[in-house]
């Protein structure tokens, strides 16, 4: 199709039907904000594949954020070597632990972030499946695809996609936009030559790259 008559604006619910259809999702530990808060320690750079396994492993020797707080550090080490930076996520989840423990899980952004480890991305997370607080987590596969589908500006922050997401999609389906964007990010759209004849927002995506 000539470029120019591309659509510059996908429309959001036709891309969050087709994306629910291709990535389903099952969040994992959902309603239990202690275990959803530090899994997400734990899947920073890191595939859920990897991520969950090691999460169950680490629950299994620590089942309480006491425990979980007087472990040593290099008995946690040892069990998270298979996600990414395994040392300083041991650091921070003993740290979010003890944490915890003295002064349970905040429900909102601001005290979120003062948890080790948290930032606004996890905290959105568990705010969302967590707490069941309708919420977007936004990190770099939100952003840049939010970008090419035309509902951002390239010059948004964080804050300012969070924002714009929130007043194009209906609440209930703020939770899964995180899912189903890192779904197609990963697999689809990568930052570098994108996948764009394999993807399933291909007839709706206004990106200069799609054919």
């Amino acid at each position: 199709m000539n470029m120019h008559m591309r659509k510059r604006f996908a429309p959001p619910q036709e891309v969050v039907h087709l994306l629910a259809q291709t990535y389903p999702f099952d969040p994992y530990a959902k309603n239990d904000p202690t275990r959803v808060l530090l899994s997400c320690i734990l899947s920073a750079r890191t595939k859920d594949e990897i991520t969950y396994p090691t999460a169950d492993r680490l629950f299994s020797f620590y089942p309480t954020t006491l425990s979980l707080c007087q472990a040593h550090l290099t008995d946690l080490e040892n069990i998270l070597k298979p996600v990414g930076f395994y040392r300083q996520k041991a650091k921070y989840v003993r740290d979010a632990a003890c944490y915890i423990e003295k002064w349970g899980v905040p429900k909102t952004t601001k005290e979120l972030t003062q948890v080790p480890g948290i930032g606004p991305k996890c905290a959105a997370i568990v705010r969302a499946f967590g707490w069941g607080i309708p919420d977007i987590a936004v990190d770099t596969h939100v952003q840049r695809i939010s970008k090419r589908l035309g509902w951002t500006e390239e010059k948004d922050d964080h804050l300012q996609t969070q924002a714009k997401l929130k007043t194009l999609l209906p609440i209930h389906e703020w939770v899964y936009v995180n899912h189903l964007l890192v779904s197609l990010g990963r697999h689809v759209c990568r930052p570098q030559r994108p996948l764009c004849h394999q993807c399933v927002l291909n007839s709706l995506c206004p990106y200069p790259s799609n054919p």
